[in-house]
């Protein structure tokens, strides 16, 4: 919601007071075209009217699509045009995996989180008039966090040598190779 809204108020040119981006990148609008509200966080989503009349600020869903108009009196010249465009400044790729150990859940439980490249970006806002540039100013900079691709896995057990073997694979600190170590061994449990 507050993606969208701010998506309309930029381009209704209208004042952004506070804006903040989503911690990691999200993948409905351009880099840095976010805005995200998290009282918990302190990140809200404020704009003010610049103008010099009201406006009226509509909001409404057809199939899941949410879109906001804002209506007003128009004031700029014919011809200009506005538009915004993200730069992506640098890309962070994922660090080595990550694995946690529960020793209240039992082995055989899993738990995954999936990798986030991050990024650094920024949005620029574009003024043409009758097509040609006449204007390109920085809206915002954006920082998204990485995260490396996490697993935490149980490893409660009264069978000491399923556990030293769970423990053997969390060691490779491969993922993928301590679900399959895990899923034989909860294979062979089940089995007898």
């Amino acid at each position: 919601v507050s993606t969208t809204l701010y998506n309309a108020v930029l381009l209704a040119e209208l004042d952004v007071t506070e804006r903040h981006n989503h911690s990691m990148i999200v993948n409905y609008v351009a880099p840095s075209a976010d805005a995200a509200v998290a009282e918990s966080a302190g990140k809200d989503f404020r704009f003010v009217n610049n103008t010099d009349t009201p406006i009226y600020i509509e909001g409404f869903v057809v199939d899941k699509n949410l879109t906001f108009n804002i209506y007003g009196k128009e004031t700029r010249k014919a011809g200009r045009t506005v538009s915004y465009e993200s730069a992506i400044l640098e890309t962070i790729q994922p660090s080595a995996e990550v694995i946690y150990t529960d020793n209240t859940k039992p082995i055989g439980y899993v738990e995954k989180q999936s990798a986030h490249v991050g990024y650094k970006a920024q949005l620029w806002k574009v003024v043409r008039q009758d097509g040609a540039e006449i204007s390109r100013t920085l809206v915002n900079s954006s920082n998204y966090k990485m995260t490396p691709r996490m697993a935490t896995f149980g490893v409660a057990t009264d069978n000491g040598d399923a556990y030293n073997q769970v423990m053997a694979a969390i060691g490779t600190n491969n993922i993928d190779h301590t679900i399959n170590v895990v899923a034989a061994i909860t294979a062979v449990s089940n089995s007898g």
